[in-house]
């Protein structure tokens, strides 16, 4: 690194980094620093210090924890309506009834008069299967241990071991008319619900793997309503923030008087040297309305 023009202000200090970060996974981080050289192979932009980029590794981790915690909540909030609503509507095995699901008139897909709803509920309820055999939970155990039928557990078990994504994908796919509990709630319609869970587990399964946030063009993004789009600085939903300005709307309706918007700017303001509109962030964000900052 140090031949391609990086510097370092503490060479010994940077060697223990690395030798706990690894090079491989600080490369990311590096990326956007690179350029050609004069003999055609990879430079480093001058004045690129690997403290500067270790700062941005520091504050993606810091990042990813706070996230974990924002969407701890909104998962737990979105499993227990989702299933609850439907159970007393349906009965606790409401999620094996193929009827109660339907392609969304909002559904995009390059197959879309293709696309088979029962076809779908059969591969739904085989990888929920799946995870129900793959669980090592004891009320699990204890179901199968004292129940011969139904054949699978009720939606209140089975909600709390699937994963978020199989959560988002059984929200997205029942009818409009079974979603409404969950829609008022959270104060949003179907398909934006819909789509913020879908990218909310993208970001979740992310921080899991500690993958770089810090100027990742996200693969799944979150939809813009057109009612928000000056919340979002137009459409722009690539960069995280997007994401946490997802998380931090969707808080303040489970999770009253949090304090969540409050760490989140009290870790952007330590790391004020950090550019972090390149990771979305609007210029003056902390003044925005729908951050709840107080005076």
């Amino acid at each position: 690194m140090a031949e391609r023009g990086l510097k370092f202000d503490d060479w010994a200090g940077a060697h223990g980094h690395l030798e706990h970060i690894g090079y491989y996974r600080l490369t990311g981080y590096l990326h956007q620093f690179k350029t050609v050289g004069e003999d055609g192979g990879d430079r480093y932009i001058p004045g690129t210090t690997f403290e500067s980029v270790h700062d941005r590794y520091i504050f993606d981790r810091k990042l990813r924890l706070l996230i974990i915690e924002a969407v701890e909540k909104i998962e737990i909030a979105a499993r227990v309506s989702i299933s609850d609503s439907m159970a007393i509507k349906h009965g606790p095995h409401w999620y094996l009834n193929k009827a109660l699901f339907g392609r969304p008139s909002w559904f995009y897909s390059k197959d879309r008069a293709k696309f088979d709803v029962a076809a779908w509920h059969e591969t739904f309820v085989a990888d929920v299967k799946k995870q129900i055999d793959q669980s090592h939970q004891s009320f699990i155990k204890h179901y199968y241990k004292t129940y011969d039928d139904p054949g699978m557990p009720p939606c209140w078990m089975v909600f709390e071991i699937i994963s978020f994504g199989s959560v988002s994908h059984c929200f997205k796919f029942l009818k409009s008319p079974e979603v409404k509990d969950t829609c008022r709630k959270f104060a949003l319609n179907h398909q934006v619900l819909s789509s913020w869970l879908h990218s909310m587990s993208y970001v979740r399964n992310l921080c899991a793997h500690h993958s770089r946030l810090w100027n990742h063009l996200m693969t799944i993004k979150p939809i813009v309503p057109a009612d928000r789009r000056a919340q979002f600085s137009g459409n722009q939903n690539e960069r995280i923030y997007a994401s946490l300005l997802t998380m931090q709307i969707l808080l303040q309706k489970i999770w009253t008087n949090n304090s969540w918007a409050e760490q989140l700017r009290a870790l952007v303001s330590a790391s004020a040297h950090l550019p972090i509109t390149e990771i979305g962030f609007p210029e003056n964000w902390t003044t925005r309305k729908e951050w709840a900052f107080g005076p």
